[in-house]
């Protein structure tokens, strides 16, 4: 008994399956915050829509309109896969060569007409191989920066290439079996549903890929401070907290540096607030620098810093937070307005070791108690408090 796939049935699958899909797109773009590229794939799902559509009016349309528009809006749909791909991982429109592609591969299809169907069937899966591998090398170099959600995508792309691959050459060596679009066969009808049903498992991975995108950054803006990119301070005294209890159970010592950029003010009075909040960058991509990987950096207040420094004494945090002035002190900052301003920073360091440390809230004003020294000594230096061992109040 000859096996057999029911084309007509797989096309009206295909149809109400990538309608669904745009219709999920059209719902899922006003929830993520820069909705282009999720948009981009919905007009790629519609092009497929129609593509479907097209195909199934076959009856009451000429077979070269049908044909015709079919194919081309399969390309556009591809090509605006990949397009949504570009603009998801490097915010950028994807290289004109591709929409170039697409174009040659439309008047291409228009000069093949009138040959056999099995020659446009293997023409039209090298375009789409064409227009789709691009997207997916790109999701393949990045794999190891991506969530799952975009493998999943680059998966079920590899598994659509392959199986347009197939196909081309199941069309090279069996012509009899696409004769018409709807032929009931089962290379036909096999090509069709894996290929384009993988794409279908593509549109709802990118859709997973943009809403785990957003959710990434609705947490970076809920624990980083949006003009430095420094922990907030709601996040520090969680790790500061957290910290303290690490270094009591391993007995190590654990430090903390206050950090005041000195008449900060004045520089927003002088130069603006613009040229303020360069300073801060600056200052704060300056401190950074100065870090190990496992030190912490918060900007906890207007222009106050903290520095939280795991196993390290109070001897190597003055070593650190004397790096830090230092740095800071060398820098030429852009005034925004043709020259060049200095800024100075005053620091405070605090430092416990034992089980009997003290509470976060006692380091922390052991910390402040020391940065205010410094600053009533002149500014632009670094004081320290004694080494805190006792047992918290």
């Amino acid at each position: 008994m000859t096996a057999y796939i029911h084309v007509p049935t797989v096309f009206l699958m295909l149809l109400l399956g990538y309608g669904l899909l745009a219709l999920l797109i059209s719902l899922s773009q006003h929830r993520a915050s820069d909705a282009s590229d999720l948009r981009i794939w919905n007009l790629g799902s519609w092009s497929l829509v129609g593509s479907f559509g097209t195909l199934a009016l076959r009856e009451v349309l000429p077979n070269w309109i049908t044909a015709l528009g079919s194919t081309w809006m399969l390309y556009l749909g591809a090509a605006m896969y990949t397009q949504a791909i570009y603009r998801f991982l490097f915010q950028r429109s994807a290289p004109t060569w591709l929409w170039l592609v697409w174009a040659l591969g439309c008047g291409a299809n228009l000069l093949l007409l009138g040959l056999s169907r099995h020659y446009r069937v293997m023409f039209s899966a090298a375009v789409l191989c064409t227009l789709l591998l691009p997207g997916l090398w790109h999701i393949v170099r990045a794999r190891h920066t991506q969530g799952r959600p975009l493998r999943l995508v680059g998966v079920t792309l590899a598994i659509t290439i392959v199986t347009l691959s197939l196909r081309a050459a199941h069309a090279a060596h069996q012509p009899q079996d696409y004769v018409d679009a709807m032929q009931i066969s089962l290379g036909q009808g096999m090509g069709f549903l894996v290929a384009f049903v993988a794409m279908l498992g593509a549109g709802f991975g990118f859709v997973l890929a943009v809403l785990e995108r957003d959710a990434e950054r609705m947490h970076e803006m809920a624990t980083h401070d949006g003009l430095t990119g420094c922990i907030n301070r709601i996040t520090f005294d969680a790790m500061l907290v957290n910290a303290l209890q690490r270094a009591r159970r391993a007995d190590e010592p654990l430090s903390l540096v206050m950090l005041d950029l000195d008449h900060f003010k004045a520089v927003n009075d002088a130069w603006g607030h613009r040229t303020g909040d360069e300073v801060l960058r600056r200052c704060a991509s300056t401190v950074q620098a100065q870090l190990r990987a496992s030190d912490v950096l918060a900007r906890v207040g207007g222009e106050e810093f903290s520095v939280l420094l795991p196993d390290t004494d109070l001897q190597g945090a003055a070593h650190v937070a004397e790096t830090v002035r230092m740095a800071v002190q060398a820098l030429a900052i852009d005034n925004l307005q043709g020259g060049s301003i200095r800024v100075s920073v005053s620091a405070g360091v605090a430092s416990t070791q034992g089980p009997d440390g003290p509470t976060a809230d006692q380091l922390y004003q052991s910390a402040d108690a020391a940065l205010y020294a410094a600053k009533a000594a002149g500014r632009n230096r670094v004081h320290h408090a004694s080494v805190l061992s006792m047992t918290p109040a």
